[in-house]
């Protein structure tokens, strides 16, 4: 069976975001991770406020994914 165009850019753009989301998932979760460890007030806050962006990014893959089904 071969793919037009149309489909096989479609399942290139579905690997990569898929890609990108376990990225950004494991990033959000060293964060985390990062957040419960430190000690230093500043440096929670810092971690807590990179996790909770890395989170909207994780949803905005999760959009666009949405959008290619």
């Amino acid at each position: 069976m071969q793919l037009n165009d149309i489909e096989m850019k479609k399942i290139l753009d579905q690997g990569m975001l898929t890609r990108s989301r376990i990225e950004t998932e494991t990033a959000m979760k060293k964060c985390q991770m990062y957040n419960e460890m430190a000690q230093d007030a500043a440096v929670k806050g810092f971690f807590k406020e990179q996790a909770k962006g890395l989170e909207d990014v994780l949803g905005y893959f999760s959009k666009g994914m949405a959008e290619l089904q």
